[in-house]
């Protein structure tokens, strides 16, 4: 989805390596939108985790920020990260940032899990 200069459906990044596909967002809210994006970000929430190839789904808002969304998710693979940008509930879920946030797909940062020693 795209609104003026804004796109909010992300590009998945090249070069990944196999296995799981987490990542986090910062969306963060107009003022006075608080509400509203909350609430988006609740129904996304409910809906995500019903996904075959969704781990986790976790929506957290800013405890010092009560403006600041930092949604963290975890996907099987980038064929289920794929699939889950595909859905219905992420389409209208993309509707909702152009109304009630500064953010778009820039907000995402797909993550490479560390090695632990």
């Amino acid at each position: 989805m795209t609104t003026g200069d804004r796109r909010f459906t992300p590009e998945v990044a090249t070069g990944l390596p196999p296995g799981e596909r987490p990542m986090v967002a910062v969306v963060r809210a107009i003022r006075g939108h608080e509400d509203d994006l909350a609430a988006a970000i609740t129904t996304l929430t409910a809906a995500v985790p019903r996904e075959p190839g969704c781990r986790e789904f976790r929506s957290y808002r800013d405890a010092a920020d009560p403006a600041a969304f930092p949604p963290y998710e975890i996907h099987a693979d980038t064929d289920a990260f794929r699939t889950h940008l595909a859905t219905a509930h992420v389409a209208r879920f993309f509707t909702e940032p152009a109304r009630h946030s500064t953010a778009d797909a820039g907000a995402l940062t797909q993550l490479v899990e560390l090695p632990a020693p």
